[in-house]
């Protein structure tokens, strides 16, 4: 730590000729009412991250943005491409709700029906909106925890072509070309990308795991426009990426964690959506109407192969009157319908579900005075009919300028296919010299309810010096019954082999609280740093604090413009000891990662730039008996014409 502090100060060091500065940016989010909005009319916690703030990190992957967003916790089993999830604000994975363009990703033939982060890079993304707390009200299930929106990028009027490459650390390859271009009529953005590295080993080296796991990923996107008459626009949203990569499933008796195997995963992930939006009433009334569909394929071979087919198809309708200056009313209405078929060595799961609903929202401002209010009621082919409401006031004093916000509501999930109608998964370890037995994993349970919160939070804005200093704190509550588990139900021994029977099962609650803490710093032109701190607390059905979830969790970022072309950035990320949960019963440490990048503007169109992560060589664990990455480094080059 003392190496860091002094390095941080050397850098400030190296910019202190400039002026002072301050922040005035209010960027435009869509997230947290579905209307383009000021942040500072929205009484929702939201996180805005730009294309800007993550090159300037050059950050290849949407996992790693996340891990420095306020109430985020990212846990990845290993290398590049392995099994990532996500807690927001102390829930589970299948808690947050991932949009692409408006396109739900997430992959319903997982135990959860949640979103995959693993194979999300940034190459193609404009901006990214995480609204912390339940949005059940404007996007049904899933969203308990909160949403993250990945915006892409969109056609511009100056026609541009870029091209990227970036070499490093453990034989990887990183390349990128894409282009833009607009007129009156349409608007066309395409992005291509190639990764490719040797990796390490995803069962942790100390472990004495050898094996490197490689990793190898394409992917496409295609944004297109057309505006054939001031009251009619069209868009299309087309993403297809395709990965392999290498894991490791064995498992090691004497330690009770993961080791060296052979296997390997597939993935394809197919995403589209149309949505057109008339502009009526002199732009007072907009119809957007839309379809979509989430198509995901993995095949996993291995000691335990298995096919996944999961599907998501949604259509929309949405409703956006101006009433007045003051109120904006929006009304909508969706049905979606998920399938997923599930082929293990010994079952086979299928199944669909379908939920219609409709929903309301006031979008309300008076002066200093903003809010928003509504409901929404969902109607599942099985379990049937859920109504939730949220509200959510903000209110600017004018001598102070400080910001009162808060929000309070409901959310609830609805069961994923594999929770209804999943069909027995089976491990035999009956072999085993030291503990011979049976797991039967993923019974369904059609009588299962659907999972649901009551959260609320209150918070505080404040500006300082003329906009040099912004700060925000927030304390947020998140209680979910019906929680949803897959929990032992039966325990059978015949002749020496234990049998332990699992099943999908609602159980009491979970309940996280917490405190968010930020802080915005320009003290000069060149200089621009922040920082984050959350304490979340949780407590499952049993009173345990949830698994792998760190009461603290925090970082910073600084961004330095030592010369004009010059750009360097340094980060951390600070996480606190957590227990890693029954199955291993290890406590992990607490841990400080740090990454530095650097850019340079060698002309108007050629830039170079290069990387360290981990810049310590710290050794660290994100989930018990996986490998992280050492000390490693990156350099490349970007063309634009």
């Amino acid at each position: 730590m003392k190496k860091f502090i002094a390095l941080l100060g050397g850098l400030l060091f190296c910019a202190s000729g400039a002026l002072a500065a301050t922040a005035t940016l209010d960027p435009i989010v869509v997230t947290a009412t579905r209307t383009a909005t000021p942040l500072s009319q929205i009484a929702s916690s939201v996180t805005v991250i730009t294309a800007e703030e993550i090159e300037e990190k050059q950050q290849t992957q949407v996992l790693d943005v996340l891990r420095s967003v306020p109430g985020v916790n990212v846990f990845n089993n290993g290398n590049r491409g392995s099994s990532t999830t996500i807690a927001l604000r102390g829930t589970d994975n299948k808690h947050t709700l991932v949009l692409i363009d408006g396109i739900e990703f997430r992959d319903a033939a997982t135990l959860g029906g949640g979103p995959q982060l693993e194979n999300l890079t940034t190459d193609a993304i404009e901006q990214i909106e995480i609204v912390r707390g339940a949005q059940s009200v404007l996007y049904g299930s899933d969203a308990i925890g909160g949403i993250i929106n990945i915006i892409t990028k969109k056609g511009t009027r100056t026609p541009q072509i870029h091209t990227a490459v970036e070499a490093g650390s453990f034989s990887t390859r990183h390349e990128n070309f894409g282009f833009t271009t607009a007129d009156d009529l349409a608007n066309l953005a395409f992005s291509a990308t190639l990764f490719d590295t040797d990796g390490f080993s995803a069962a942790g080296e100390k472990y004495g795991n050898t094996e490197d796991d490689g990793y190898d990923h394409t992917s496409l996107s295609l944004n297109f426009g057309l505006t054939p008459s001031e009251t009619f626009d069209l868009n299309v949203n087309l993403r297809t990426t395709k990965s392999n990569y290498e894991y490791d499933d064995g498992y090691d008796f004497l330690t009770g964690l993961t080791a060296d195997s052979n296997a390997t995963q597939d993935s394809e992930d197919q995403f589209g959506r149309v949505e057109g939006t008339f502009h009526l009433l002199e732009d007072r009334l907009k119809l957007v109407v839309g379809a979509s569909v989430t198509d995901t394929s993995r095949t996993v071979s291995g000691d335990y192969p298995a096919g996944y087919d999961g599907r998501v198809s949604k259509y929309d309708l949405l409703s956006i009157l101006k009433l007045n200056p003051q109120h904006t009313l929006s009304v909508g209405m969706e049905t979606e319908e998920e399938d997923a078929d599930i082929a293990t060595s010994s079952s086979v799961t299928s199944g669909d579900s379908r939920t219609n609903a409709i929903y309301v929202q006031d979008q309300f401002t008076a002066g200093h005075f903003t809010a928003t209010a509504g409901a929404r009621y969902d109607d599942h082919n099985e379990f049937g009919g859920k109504a939730t409401w949220r509200m959510a006031p903000s209110y600017t004093l004018s001598a102070t300028g400080t910001r009162l916000k808060g929000s309070i509501g409901t959310g609830f999930r609805a069961p994923s296919i594999n929770e209804l109608y999943g069909t027995p998964v089976t491990y035999d370890y009956s072999a085993s010299p030291w503990f011979p037995a049976i797991y039967r994993y993923l019974n369904g349970n059609l009588n299962l309810k659907p999972e649901e919160s009551f959260n609320w939070d209150i918070g505080v804005e404040q500006a300082f010096a003329n906009n040099q200093f912004i700060l925000g704190l927030t304390y947020f509550y998140n209680d979910i019954d019906n929680f949803i588990k897959n929990e032992q139900i039966a325990e059978e021994v015949n002749t020496g082999v234990t049998t332990y029977t699992y099943q999908t099962v609602n159980v009491a609650s979970l309940k996280t609280s917490g405190i968010e803490a930020t802080l915005e710093w320009y003290p000069i032109d060149a200089v621009t740093l922040k920082l984050n701190y959350t304490y979340t607390d949780s407590k499952k059905d049993d009173g345990s604090r949830k698994d792998r979830l760190p009461l603290h969790h925090g970082g910073f970022s600084v961004d330095i413009y030592p010369v004009k072309k010059l750009q360097i950035n340094l980060n951390a990320n600070l996480t606190g000891e957590r227990y890693d949960g029954d199955y291993t019963g290890k406590t992990l440490p607490s841990y400080t990662l740090v990454n530095l990048a650097a850019s340079y503007q060698v002309k108007d169109n050629l830039k170079l730039f290069g990387r360290i992560d981990n810049l310590f060589d710290k050794d660290y664990e994100e989930v018990a008996g996986y490998g992280t990455a050492d000390f490693s480094g990156y350099v490349g080059l970007k063309l634009t014409f």
